[in-house]
């Protein structure tokens, strides 16, 4: 696998960039993940530039002053903010480019299974103009089941379910090609959305993105009785704007999100209908892999568990199999320009199970 890197593409010059909704990272094969962070901008208004990015930018959500505003680049597996999402490819590509006197990278990134020519177009522009030389594209899912080391090549089916902020990916896999895929507008934004719209109409009590997040993943991490866990959120009274600490049940969090992952369970049930019987038998018998930030959620892996009645495995460090993937992919896909169809899949499927 190092070979085909480094024969094809150069090890100094391969760069993974997973630009997702909720976070952006970089890999490089001498360094592994090289950059991580929030997928935010703040931008001022006045003067038209960006000045803060990461980090930095999300600290500043919701705390903007007249005159200066945070933007989320991506969102859903799309650009939405064109400049925003090639200021922080520019950012991500200068920090994992080996020297700044270094050539300028190929670089390969994501799309959803349902990204249209349009969006996967704009998503090479924002990549061409961010510095890289050349632009690699791959489904999630497939860059997801590499990454996470998921026996694609092989003749039995296995099914992979990238759990992301802004969508979910979900992929078959047998004998190296992508049998059926789809993706679904559901995900870690969508529960904290759900979760944020109960509280208002139950409690009259208005939660902000980051209070949602917190609160959902502190209900979602707790392994005991979720009706004896208080959770606490800084939030405003609806009816005053007055700040208050409000309090939650981890069992009433948990149902309060279920609707939205009534969704995700219904489109995994529907993707396995579409198989063929035999792949359905060898998901039944291997069970599903999970990848994606979300996959970290321990209650979210048992209530699909529950619902579908089959094992679910959360692959490990789920968050970055989607940019260690594309790094693979990448140097086995050679001078291949995109990572679709049957035969290209099965040599690439080939190569990366090496």
């Amino acid at each position: 696998m190092n070979r085909l890197v480094t024969d094809r593409l150069g090890t100094d010059r391969l760069i993974a960039l997973d630009l997702g909704t909720s976070r952006v990272r970089a890999w490089r094969s001498r360094g592994g993940v090289v950059f991580d962070e929030p997928s935010v901008v703040a931008f001022d208004l006045d003067r038209g530039i960006a000045f803060a990015f990461g980090e930095p930018a999300q600290q500043m959500t919701g705390r903007t002053p007249p005159g200066m505003t945070t933007v989320n680049p991506l969102s859903a597996g799309t650009i939405t903010d064109f400049e925003g999402a090639r200021v922080l490819a520019r950012l991500a590509l200068d920090q994992a480019r080996a020297s700044r006197f270094s050539l300028r990278p190929t670089v390969a990134t994501a799309v959803t299974v349902e990204s249209r020519g349009i969006h996967v177009k704009a998503l090479e522009q924002a990549l061409l103009q961010a510095g890289a030389a050349r632009a690699l594209t791959f489904p999630a899912p497939l860059a997801a089941a590499v990454g996470a080391g998921v026996p694609i090549d092989q003749e039995t089916g296995t099914m992979v379910v990238d759990l992301g902020a802004g969508t979910s990916d979900l992929a078959v896999f047998a004998f190296g090609q992508l049998v059926s895929a789809t993706s679904l507008t559901v995900g870690g934004n969508t529960f904290d959305r759900t979760l944020a719209a109960w509280a208002r109409r139950r409690h009259r009590v208005d939660l902000g993105a980051t209070a949602a997040e917190q609160l959902r993943i502190a209900a979602g991490a707790w392994d005991g009785d979720p009706s004896a866990r208080e959770l606490e959120a800084k939030g405003r009274r609806t009816e005053f704007g007055t700040p208050v600490l409000a309090t939650f049940s981890a069992e009433e969090v948990r149902r309060a999100i279920s609707p939205a992952v009534d969704v995700l369970v219904d489109g995994m049930g529907a993707l396995l209908a579409k198989c063929p019987t035999e792949l359905s038998a060898d998901i039944t018998e291997h069970g599903i892999v999970l990848t994606g930030g979300c996959a970290r959620d321990p209650w979210l892996s048992q209530l699909l568990r529950d619902r579908l009645g089959l094992d679910v495995q959360v692959a490990d460090a789920p968050e970055t199999c989607t940019v260690r993937g594309l790094g693979r992919l990448a140097g086995a896909a050679g001078t291949a320009r995109t990572a679709d169809g049957a035969a290209a899949l099965r040599t690439i499927a080939a190569a990366v199970g090496d």
